[in-house]
């Protein structure tokens, strides 16, 4: 899967990013500045935590934007909902709701550093910061 790695589409990240910010904007909230410095932040940090885990290749910033941004997928959906129904007003549901949105990206986003990257071994310590930065995202979308 090496192939994943030398692929690095910028136009769907930019996409989901912007369209997050129009979906929380929908919501009565301005973030834009909270959700370009949080995704920068994230993809920097994640960009140095694999490349000091990866025993031989390196992983360059554009790739990891590009598959941090495509799982942003599930928050950009919790978004969407967001604007109907205030999923801060839910109660439980809100909060399995939530909890499936972080699941889902941290799994994509994990599996495909693990399997690009070769860093099965890594996976949790992968995992574990994606999961972060996307409750990130998802408090943001939420509060």
């Amino acid at each position: 899967d090496k192939d994943l790695m030398e692929d690095s589409d910028m136009a769907g990240p930019i996409a989901f990013g912007i369209l997050l910010a129009l979906e929380l904007l929908l919501a009565g909230r301005i973030h834009f500045g909270y959700i370009y410095g949080f995704g920068l932040f994230g993809c920097l940090a994640t960009t140095l935590i694999i490349n000091l885990m990866s025993p031989t290749d390196s992983i360059s910033v554009w790739t990891v934007v590009s598959i941090l941004g495509y799982s942003l997928l599930p928050v950009n959906m919790l978004a969407g909902l967001n604007i109907f129904y205030r999923i801060r007003l839910m109660g439980d549901l809100g909060v399995i709701l939530s909890t499936i949105a972080i699941a889902w990206c941290t799994v994509s986003s994990t599996r495909l550093f693990e399997r690009g990257c070769g860093l099965r071994d890594q996976r949790y310590l992968i995992g574990y910061p994606n999961a972060l930065l996307y409750s990130a995202f998802v408090l943001l979308t939420i509060f």
